[in-house]
């Protein structure tokens, strides 16, 4: 046997220095290099000394010239100061002197490459991007206007400002409502019912009465696929327990089944809308603001 008394108690060292990170464990050396990552037996090595620069070297038994894990027959690991180079010498040099070394070490060395970080953006990532477009043409079209506006300097930025904050208010407030109605349109489109679960609720508002409580769907999709605490594109009142949690009859979309809701419900008309009506109101406001700043 290659190993007669593996140091299972012995702690973990590491030792970081120029882009390279080994780690030993008394049993193992993996050795770390940017995406590659070796992994080598206590068997595998026959020596390991310091040498100058706080650095490690550590002799691989056998010819590496059959091996394409691409290690030589020295490796070297530098370290950041004399200390840490010492520790993880000491617990390295502890582990060979109890293990007889492989006749070819490198034959026993695993090579792991990861695979490169993808930089493509996911859902959030992307709606980030759309929103941070969108808001840099509005602030341009805004400065655009303040150029051309017949209205003295002062006045052109305090109107357009106000214009640009009020239009943002109102334009998001109508913008949620619209996606809204968008995902009721979908559901009625090409929705699929089924009977599912109330469980629990995301309440919008919870200042006052008990309002625009928007439930926690559980169901399965017509091909086995189970969702849980999928909110409803619909709203309820709840003035009892029966509104929070039980059976249900509801809908969702086969094509994206974390959208669902439950039946239309008075509570939803009133809510879209009364937010439609506040929408309006700052996006009034805006207008007022932006019409004398018009060049013609």
């Amino acid at each position: 046997m290659p190993n007669r008394r593996p140091m299972t108690n012995a702690p973990e060292t590491v030792l970081t220095g120029g882009g390279t990170t080994a780690r030993f464990d008394g049993q193992r050396l993996l050795i770390v290099r940017g995406r590659k990552t070796w992994t080598l037996p206590t068997c595998a090595i026959t020596s390991a000394e310091v040498i100058a620069g706080n650095t490690v070297r550590v002799a691989i038994s056998g010819d590496p010239g059959q091996a394409r894990h691409g290690l030589s027959r020295v490796v070297e690991l530098p370290g950041a100061n004399s200390r840490s180079t010492e520790a993880f010498l000491g617990q390295l040099t502890a582990a060979l002197a109890t293990t007889t070394p492989a006749a070819d070490g490198h034959a026993l060395i695993q090579l792991h490459t990861r695979a490169p970080r993808s930089y493509t953006l996911g859902s959030s990532g992307r709606r980030a991007v759309r929103v941070g477009l969108l808001l840099a043409g509005y602030t341009l079209l805004l400065t655009l206007l303040g150029w051309a506006s017949p209205l003295e300097d002062g006045l052109a930025a305090f109107s357009l400002s106000v214009a640009g904050v009020l239009g943002l208010i109102g334009g998001i407030a109508l913008w949620r409502m619209a996606r809204r109605a968008r995902s009721l349109w979908l559901l009625r489109r090409r929705g699929v019912g089924v009977v599912g679960q109330a469980n629990g609720y995301v309440r919008i508002w919870s200042k006052g009465a008990h309002l625009w409580i928007f439930s926690k769907l559980n169901f399965t999709t017509v091909d086995g696929q189970p969702m849980r605490d999928v909110p409803s594109t619909v709203s309820i009142w709840d003035f009892s327990n029966k509104a929070i949690t039980g059976r249900v009859d509801l809908v969702y979309d086969p094509q994206r089944p974390t959208r669902a809701s439950r039946r239309l419900t008075a509570a939803f008309v009133l809510r879209t809308l009364l937010l439609t009506a506040v929408g309006l109101v700052p996006l009034a406001g805006s207008v007022l603001c932006l019409v004398p700043n018009l060049p013609f």
